[in-house]
């Protein structure tokens, strides 16, 4: 993983960022107040959004990362070339928990897609970026290329 600013990062991943930390705004995360955004670029250049929905159970909870891969097939693409992440955290760095990364993986147009891990600070503005591979975050992975 490496540091970057917007301002470094190409025009496509921007828009990226910009659009995970927006629906990161539309989350709704009552219990553990930790709203996530995501947004990811499909193989065809349409960018597709979610962000995480909690219920009581907390087993029936949808990730912002799941919610924007589900979109991305419903439109009816099956590759995404670059995903973005938002969350405020006073630690760590704003990258998919290990659910979302093998949902990731199964629709990764490869192992080596971007995926941006955006942190906000407490008065959620942008605070850092994290620049990292798929392959950095599930190193030796399994995909559908090995049933």
């Amino acid at each position: 993983m490496k540091p970057c600013s917007l301002a470094q990062l190409p025009e496509p991943e921007r828009r990226l960022v910009l659009e995970a930390v927006a629906a990161r705004r539309k989350a709704y995360a009552p219990y553990s107040h930790y709203k996530v955004g995501a947004a990811l670029l499909d193989e065809k250049g349409a960018m597709h959004s979610s962000c995480n929905v909690e219920g009581a159970d907390y087993t029936l909870t949808t990730h912002a990362e799941m919610g924007a891969i589900n979109a991305m097939v419903r439109s009816g693409v099956l590759r995404l070339k670059m995903m973005a992440v938002a969350v405020q955290s006073g630690i760590g760095w704003g990258m998919p928990c290990g659910l979302c990364r093998q949902k990731i993986r199964e629709f990764a147009a490869g192992t080596d897609v971007p995926v941006l891990g955006i942190k906000l600070d407490e008065k959620e503005e942008i605070f850092e970026i994290w620049a990292s591979s798929l392959e950095e975050l599930l190193p030796y992975s399994f995909g559908p290329e090995h049933l």
